[in-house]
C-alpha cells in the first residue's frame, strides 16, 4: 500500500465512520534520512501521547527524536531512549508512583510490557489522512462504540477473537506503538494516568491501533456495516 492509498483511506474511514478527528499515522524513523520532506522537529519537549493528540487535534505533522521526549518512558518503549535508569527499566518508578504494591509486581509487568528493540532514531507523526508516509502503526481515540466497530471490522472477512493487552501504563507508546510495530497486529488500550493527564485522552476514550495493512479490509467492512445498519447505530 502506498502512501496515496492510506491518504484515501484515512480520509474514507473518517467519513464513513462520522468522525470529526482524523485517525495519527506513527512512524519509527531509524535514521534522519527516513525523516519525509517538509517535517519539522517539534519545538519543545513533548510526551509521546501529547504528541499523538497534537497531531490528533491539531492536524499537525512532525517528527521528535529523543531530546524533545519529555517522557522518557514512552521514549523507551518505543525504542528511541536505549539506555533507561534501573528505576524505569526495573518498575521501581512505578512503585514510587503508586501503580503496585511492591517492586515484584512492578517488575512482573514492566517485563511483559512489548518494546522495540531497533535502535529509533525519532518519531513522525501526521493525520493519517495527510501521512506522507507508510505508518508503522494507526491510532485510533475516540468513544467506545466507534473502537467497537473498528474492532468488528477487524473480524469482519476472516473471524476469530480481538486480542486487547495492556497494563495500565504505558498505553500510547507501548500499547498503541510497540506493540503493533513489534506484533504486526492490533492492539486496544484504556489510556494510562499520563496519557489522561499530559495529553488529555477523555474519560469515555478508548484507544485502538492497527498497522496499516489492516486499513484496506477495515474500510471495505466499514462500508459494508453502513449498508446494512440502520444510520444511528453507525
Amino acid at each position: 500500500m502506498d502512501v496515496n492509498e492510506i491518504r484515501e483511506y484515512g480520509k474514507k474511514l473518517m467519513e464513513l465512520m462520522m468522525l470529526d478527528k482524523p485517525f495519527v499515522a506513527v512512524k519509527l524513523a531509524k535514521s534522519k534520512d527516513e525523516i519525509p520532506e517538509g517535517y519539522e522537529e517539534i519545538a519543545e519537549e513533548k510526551r509521546h501521547c501529547e504528541m499523538i493528540q497534537i497531531a490528533r487535534l491539531e492536524r499537525k505533522k512532525m517528527y521528535a527524536p529523543l531530546d524533545k521526549h519529555l517522557c522518557k518512558g514512552g521514549a523507551y518503549a518505543i525504542g528511541i531512549f536505549r539506555n533507561p535508569p534501573e528505576p524505569l527499566a526495573t518498575g521501581k518508578l512505578y512503585v514510587k508512583l503508586g501503580n503496585f504494591k511492591d517492586e515484584e509486581a512492578a517488575k512482573k509487568t514492566v517485563e511483559a510490557i512489548p518494546r522495540v528493540e531497533d535502535e529509533i532514531y525519532a518519531s513522525v507523526y501526521a493525520p493519517l489522512d495527510e501521512a506522507d508516509f507508510v505508518p508503522d502503526s494507526i491510532v485510533f481515540i475516540g468513544e467506545a462504540l466507534y473502537a467497537l466497530r473498528l474492532v468488528q471490522a477487524m473480524l469482519y472477512h476472516k473471524g476469530g477473537r480481538f486480542q486487547a493487552d495492556f497494563s495500565g501504563i504505558q498505553s500510547l507508546c507501548a500499547d498503541a506503538v510497540a506493540a503493533v510495530y513489534t506484533r504486526k497486529a492490533p492492539n486496544m488500550t484504556l489510556g494510562c494516568n499520563g496519557s489522561r493527564k499530559y495529553a488529555g485522552i477523555q474519560p469515555g476514550e478508548v484507544v485502538v491501533a492497527f498497522p496499516p495493512e489492516k486499513l484496506k479490509d477495515i474500510v471495505e467492512a466499514i462500508e459494508h456495516f453502513r449498508q446494512v445498519w440502520t444510520c444511528d447505530s453507525h
